[in-house]
């Protein structure tokens, strides 16, 4: 039986964004790779006039030839399997029902290797990252720890202790640019950079000279959720800035948009 990794994503492209090594290899190493999507990015673009369904259908048209990208397997069926909660962009509930229907996905699932957004040291505060990154922490710690994922980490973090070195970068950016409305060429090398710049001074503390991608081990001890050295200064420059979040993005409201606020279905 091939091993298993699940990437929890709060919206289509941020496996790509934050974890394309880790996604990269375990498509590499034949594995099963799941990907979780929380929203649709309804209300991914300033322009009034495309949100909702007609944003969303575009990057879940994108989502899906990212997902051909990635290749088949010898049955001819997609190594990256995804799966949607349909929540909305920017209304992610952190709830206890949100944080239940995700951990009974994730034992339907049974993956060896897990990863979500770092909720509490990370550098994009995005609504729904910080949502889906506490539901994610929260729906493992309720888990029997028989039960969980022999490896469990957090993208998007600035205190990294686990690391991968960059092995696929033309395979990666193939991938990235299924996410057309999103990525341009120019973006694909700004997001590759700037990941690596935010997780410097760590990556050369633990001695690392080739190029790495870095995440960070999901403990449940609360003081390992504390930013501490140069993550503390970055963390208070990062904490109330979401990258690419501009003034009124969740105006007009769902209602308006006619979507549907909170689905009730198991995540399939």
């Amino acid at each position: 039986m091939s091993k298993k990794v699940l990437i929890i994503c709060p919206h289509p492209d941020d496996a790509e964004a934050f974890a394309s090594q880790l996604c990269m290899q375990a498509v590499q190493a034949k594995w099963e790779v799941h990907q979780v999507l929380a929203t649709c990015d309804e209300y991914g673009t300033p322009i009034n006039k495309f949100k909702g369904q007609r944003i969303k259908r575009i990057r879940y048209l994108e989502m899906l030839k990212a997902q051909r990208l990635y290749g088949v397997d010898k049955n001819g069926k997609y190594i990256v399997q995804l799966h949607w909660m349909n929540y909305i962009d920017g209304f992610v509930p952190q709830t206890k029902s949100a944080v239940f229907r995700l951990k009974v996905f994730i034992q339907k699932i049974k993956p060896d290797v897990i990863i979500g957004p770092d909720p509490f040291i990370y550098y994009d505060s995005h609504v729904d990252h910080i949502a889906v990154g506490k539901n994610y922490y929260l729906a493992l710690r309720s888990l029997d720890p028989l039960e969980r994922p022999r490896l469990m980490l957090y993208f998007q973090t600035l205190m990294p202790d686990f690391f991968l070195p960059k092995l696929h970068y033309k395979r990666v950016n193939l991938v990235r640019s299924a996410h057309l409305s999103q990525w341009n060429p120019r973006m694909v090398k700004i997001i590759e950079k700037f990941n690596s710049i935010v997780q410097i001074w760590v990556i050369l503390k633990h001695g690392y000279v080739r190029k790495v991608e870095g995440y960070r081990r999901v403990t449940f001890d609360s003081s390992h959720n504390i930013p501490s050295g140069f993550a503390k200064i970055l963390f208070f420059f990062f904490r109330d800035r979401p990258l690419g979040y501009k003034e009124g993005r969740f105006i007009p409201n769902p209602r308006e948009l006619g979507l549907e606020l909170i689905p009730h279905e198991p995540i399939q």
